[in-house]
């Protein structure tokens, strides 16, 4: 093992991922545990939106030594809200994006988010994503959104 690996133990990296949650705005470390085992971090825990599920996701995987992340955080929103409302706030979300083709469609079920369709640029599918990841009740997202170049 080389050196400049050698301090980077499991208990170094946990306090670092640690560290940086705690100096992420966008998550709260409170109800979050971490682990560490040969540089993959698990997170677990709740949190109350999905965005600050890939908040925490992110600040774990930007610390140096990090190889894998385990996301078994569960999303439990502050306030409940139908999947009717998500899905309509969905479709209004993703009519905003001039960039996402009207063929893309939402499916929501228990606040799980299911976006499907075709669209011909990796762009417009990360797009479509990004409009409704950070939803209200939002509690977790699966883009199966094929791309077809022409």
């Amino acid at each position: 093992m080389s050196t400049d690996l050698f301090w980077r133990t499991d208990s170094y990296l946990r306090e670092a991922v640690q560290y940086q949650l705690e100096r992420e705005l966008d998550v709260n470390p409170a109800d979050l545990d971490i682990t560490a085992a040969d540089g993959a971090i698990s997170l677990t825990g709740f949190v109350h939106s999905f965005a600050e599920k890939l908040a925490a996701e992110q600040a774990a995987k930007r610390v140096w030594g990090v190889i894998a992340v385990a996301n078994d955080i569960q999303v439990t929103p502050e306030s409940q809200r139908t999947d009717a409302e998500i899905a309509r706030d969905a479709v209004e979300a993703l009519r905003t994006q001039t960039c996402v083709p009207r063929d893309v469609h939402v499916t929501v079920g228990e606040g799980f988010v299911m976006l499907e369709g075709m669209v011909n640029r990796q762009f417009q599918r990360d797009a479509a994503e990004a409009a409704v990841k950070y939803l209200q009740g939002v509690t977790g997202l699966a883009n199966c959104i094929t791309v077809t170049s022409r």
